[in-house]
C-alpha cells in the first residue's frame, strides 16, 4: 500500500509541476487592476458589479494547488500505524519470510475481552473440522500478535460470524507464558485481516490430511 501511495504522490506531483509551468500572467494584468481601482459608480462609493478578474482566478487556482499539495503530503506522510488485524513488519527473530499477523475478532463486544467466550482457537490441522474438540493447538483473543511462516490455500472451509468465508489457513506460533514455550498451529484467514503475501507451505510440510472429509 505505501508503494502505491508513492507512486499516486510521484504523479501529482509530475502534474503540479506541468501545471505550474503552464501558469502566465496575462500582458497588462496588474496596469488593469490598478484601472479597477477608480471605477466606481458615480455619486456613491460602492464600486460598479464586476465579473472576476485574472487575478480572483489567479488567486482561487492557487488554494486549489495548495490543496492538492497538502493531499499528496498525507499520502507520502507515513501512518501513524497498523489498523487492527492488519500485518506488520516481522520482528527481529521471526526469520526471513515470516509475517506478523494480528488476530482479528469480527465480534465487536469481545474485542476488548480477553475470557473464554471470546477466545478464539488454533487449530492442530487445518484439514480437519474446525470444531472438532481434539482439533485444538490453543487460544487467542483479538489484538495478539502471532508470527506466520507459510499458508495453505485449501484447508477447511470457514465462515465468520459475519458471513465471511475463506479455505486460508495460516501456520502461526507465539510466545507463550514466561518459560520461553511456543503456542504452534494454524489460524484461519477470516481469524485476521492480513494484507502481506505469505509464502506457501511446501507439500512436505502440510499435515495429513485424513480427516478432511468429516463433516
Amino acid at each position: 500500500m505505501r508503494a502505491e501511495r508513492e507512486e499516486t504522490a510521484r504523479v501529482l506531483r509530475e502534474r503540479l509541476r506541468s501545471a505550474d509551468a503552464e501558469i502566465e500572467v496575462p500582458d497588462g494584468l496588474w496596469e488593469r487592476v490598478r484601472a479597477t481601482r477608480g471605477d466606481v459608480t458615480a455619486g456613491t462609493d460602492v464600486p460598479a458589479p464586476r465579473r472576476p478578474g485574472p487575478l480572483v482566478l489567479i488567486a482561487v487556482a492557487a488554494a486549489a494547488v495548495a490543496v492538492v499539495v497538502s493531499g499528496t503530503w498525507w499520502l507520502v506522510s507515513p501512518a501513524s500505524g497498523p489498523a487492527p488485524g492488519e500485518s506488520t513488519a516481522p520482528p527481529a527473530d521471526s526469520g526471513g519470510g515470516a509475517v506478523t499477523l494480528r488476530v482479528y475478532n469480527v465480534e465487536k463486544p469481545c474485542r476488548e475481552l480477553r475470557t473464554l467466550e471470546c477466545s478464539l482457537r488454533i487449530a492442530r490441522n487445518p484439514y480437519t473440522l474446525y470444531a472438532d474438540p481434539d482439533n485444538a493447538a490453543g487460544r487467542v483473543w483479538h489484538g495478539d500478535r502471532l508470527t506466520a511462516d507459510c499458508v495453505v490455500t485449501d484447508g477447511r472451509l470457514v465462515t465468520d460470524e459475519k458471513g465471511i468465508s475463506s479455505t486460508r489457513w495460516y501456520r502461526v506460533e507465539k510466545a507463550e507464558g514466561g518459560d520461553g514455550g511456543r503456542l504452534r498451529g494454524w489460524l484461519p484467514g477470516v481469524r485476521t485481516r492480513n494484507t502481506t503475501e505469505v509464502p506457501v507451505c511446501p507439500a512436505d510440510e502440510r499435515p495429513d490430511r485424513s480427516g478432511e472429509k468429516g463433516s
